[in-house]
């Protein structure tokens, strides 16, 4: 039997090792991959395509139905007026205010006894005031602030959101104009005469109380003349006569109406136009829009604006035209509007309500009638809740908080 050796192979040479054949790596791919930029701008597209669809859908989408998600009862006299305020609901009449939740907990309430009682807010303080009566009422979201007494009828009365108030005041074809801050102290006193200027017919007071708007209509020989006075309170309104910056003159015209809108700018409606002006000292007008038919109603809000006049058709029939405009003057929607109507208001979420009362028709800045129902009992206002189908309906004997569908 053979023995076996174990015997030691040779270690390669260096030579040999220089002949041996790389070894190749194989690739691994890079992490950092990059798809086409034709796949961004498709996808792009799509989003906005969808994005658009949407918004195409929640315009034309009309509601001919609701659900009634909650309703609290309601005891009220028929002279009631109502109207929303900071998220909660203001109920007043000629016996008082009462400021409450929408579910009709109390938050606070006064006593006054008034003739013909109206209001006026802004910011978080409301005032109650008695047209041709001598009572001005301010209060907060917590209640009774301070009261106003005058010698004089008030005609109008205005609010800032700091609580200075303006009182439009009228004896003996004399007008008198007043302001006073939120503990009673008188800051300006002036008087109107007619001979002078005219008679007063409406009156703006900024949000921070340093601008005062009145329209004033004079009458020479049967011929009517409409002004538009500018005053300016802050330091450099003080440098102009009687703090007066501008002026405005419309000749066979009249201005009924005028008002500050979002960031104090001014808008008039006359009988024949609409003037929106800039928010700058010297009130510079901004737009001038014309209006061929008579005004029946107008509405406003702090982004947009409106009317309806009667407009007629190419058979000679006679219909209402729904017309709404932006701050900037641009038309937004045109409408026909068939059903009659005895109120009609621009809500804080731009939808605009056409009421008789007890039928109520919501339409949208493009003109689409987004819901449309006859309630059994009269409705006073309606408020948006907190989604786009969401309301409150402040009936006759209760109010209610729907969903629509």
């Amino acid at each position: 039997m053979e023995d076996f050796k174990i015997i030691r192979l040779p270690e390669p040479s260096e030579d040999e090792d220089s002949a041996e054949e790389p070894i190749l790596k194989r690739k691994e791919p890079e992490d950092d991959y990059t798809p086409p930029k034709k796949r961004y701008i498709f996808l792009i597209i799509l989003l906005l395509i969808s994005i658009v669809a949407v918004i195409v859908i929640k315009i034309i989408t009309t509601y001919d139905d609701f659900e009634e998600l909650k309703s609290w009862e309601r005891v009220d006299t028929g002279e009631s007026i109502y109207s929303s305020f900071q998220g909660n609901l203001l109920k007043y009449s000629g016996d008082g205010i009462f400021y409450t939740a929408y579910d009709g907990s109390l938050i606070w309430n006064y006593t006054y006894d008034m003739t013909n009682p109206s209001i006026d807010t802004s910011g978080t303080y409301i005032i109650a005031y008695d047209k041709k009566g001598s009572e001005v009422d301010i209060f907060s979201t917590k209640g009774f602030v301070n009261q106003i007494s005058t010698n004089i009828p008030v005609v109008d009365a205005k609010v800032a959101s700091q609580g200075t108030v303006a009182l439009l005041l009228q004896e003996n074809n004399t007008s008198y104009i007043q302001m006073y801050d939120k503990s009673g102290t008188l800051l300006v006193s002036g008087e109107i005469h007619p001979e002078n200027r005219g008679f007063p017919v409406s009156m703006a007071l900024s949000s921070d109380a340093t601008k005062l708007l009145l329209s004033i209509v004079n009458v020479n020989d049967g011929d009517i003349t409409s002004e538009l006075v500018f005053y300016d309170f802050t330091n450099e309104g003080k440098e102009e006569v009687d703090n007066i910056v501008a002026t405005y003159t419309y000749i066979g015209s009249i201005i009924p109406k005028v008002d500050f809108v979002n960031k104090d700018k001014a808008i008039a409606f006359a009988d024949k136009k609409i003037v929106v002006f800039n928010n700058n000292l010297h009130a510079t007008v901004a737009k001038e829009i014309p209006v061929n038919s008579e005004m029946k109603s107008i509405f406003y809000n702090d982004t947009h604006f409106g009317y309806i006049c009667e407009e007629e058709l190419s058979d000679g029939s006679i219909v209402n035209q729904l017309n709404v405009y932006n701050l900037y003057g641009l038309k937004t929607t045109t409408k026909e509007i068939n059903e009659s109507y005895s109120t009609i208001s621009l809500l804080e979420n731009n939808e605009i309500v056409v009421s008789d009362g007890n039928n109520i028709t919501l339409y949208n800045l493009q003109g689409f009638e987004k819901f449309k129902y006859s309630f059994d009992e009269k409705v006073y206002i309606i408020v948006p809740g907190a989604t786009s189908r969401k309301y409150y309906l402040v009936e006759e004997n209760k109010t209610s908080e729907i969903g629509l569908k």
